[in-house]
């Protein structure tokens, strides 16, 4: 049975949500941000900053798991980096919980709604335009990850039907921020069935578009983090890509990222962009 509590992490006010054990916690403080997932009696698999040392101008890292905008055309944009620094409402829903930000400079308010399920957790990120003017871009959904010793990342591929088979990646070498990202680099290695890497100190970054969606973080002290968000064939993705890995220099965090497809909102619309996650402890993988 789903518990429930008001609590502090980090100093910022937060939600911990406990389940067949397993504990989520969702700091509301600013953000929102998932700030720890893992067994209840076990470490955070999730990267929090704790230093405040990661940001962009008034924007901050924080670490977890948010939620941001794409562009047309684009992942990262200075739209992208708009500050969530301030509180956010909470409103208990059925199975969870759902946390709002005040909306944006450009009119758009984020959600993130957590919710259990039988074999996990459902993670709702909504956009919605509560401007007076069109509004176009999307979703995008990133879980910053703790790398420990043995901790293994995959990207599945293959299509799950069909006769067809092909999946596209794109390799950013320079992007904003003076950020950049190896050809040929050792963290990663292409298999049949998977895109397959691993924190090795360099900073990295890969997009894909695969159908299945699915990115799993592996920790044999930890446990396995699942989660899924499926492609839709045919739509518009930034960069032709609805999934991204980023891996931190020196190891200090692996991101795993989920996109939603492009959408034009008119006033009051809403973007919906639905992960599911699933967690197995070590003991039982």
């Amino acid at each position: 049975m789903l518990k429930l509590s008001a609590i502090t992490y980090g100093g910022l006010d937060a939600v911990e949500l406990v389940d067949e054990g397993t504990r989520l916690v969702i700091v509301h403080g600013v953000g929102p941000r998932i700030a720890w997932l893992g067994a209840l009696d076990g470490a955070n698999l999730l990267f929090w900053d704790e230093r405040g040392t990661h940001g962009r101008g008034a924007w901050r890292l924080y670490g977890g798991h948010r939620l941001w905008v794409t562009r047309p055309d684009a992942d990262e944009s200075e739209e992208t980096y708009a500050p969530d620094n301030q509180a956010c409402e909470v409103r208990e829903i059925s199975g969870g919980v759902a946390v709002t930000a005040p909306p944006d400079d450009a009119r758009i308010e984020k959600t993130i709604a957590i919710r259990t399920r039988p074999s996990g957790w459902t993670i709702e990120h909504r956009l919605r335009n509560v401007g007076d003017m069109l509004w176009s871009g999307g979703a995008w959904a990133l879980t910053c990850t703790l790398p420990g010793p043995g901790t293994r990342y995959r990207l599945p591929l293959g299509e799950p039907e069909g006769a067809w088979d092909a999946f596209t990646m794109v390799i950013p070498r320079r992007w904003g921020g003076g950020h950049s990202s190896r050809l040929a680099d050792p963290q990663f290695t292409l298999r049949d069935t998977e895109l397959a890497f691993e924190a090795l100190g360099l900073e990295a970054k890969r997009m894909v578009f695969a159908r299945r969606g699915t990115l799993i973080m592996q920790d044999p002290a930890r446990g396995e983090l699942t989660k899924r968000a499926r492609a839709r064939v045919g739509a518009r993705y930034p960069l032709g890509a609805n999934l991204a890995v980023y891996l931190g220099a020196e190891r200090f965090m692996v991101e795993l990222e989920t996109m939603s497809p492009m959408a034009r909102l008119a006033p009051g619309a809403v973007l919906r962009h639905v992960e599911h996650w699933s967690f197995v402890p070590p003991l039982a993988r």
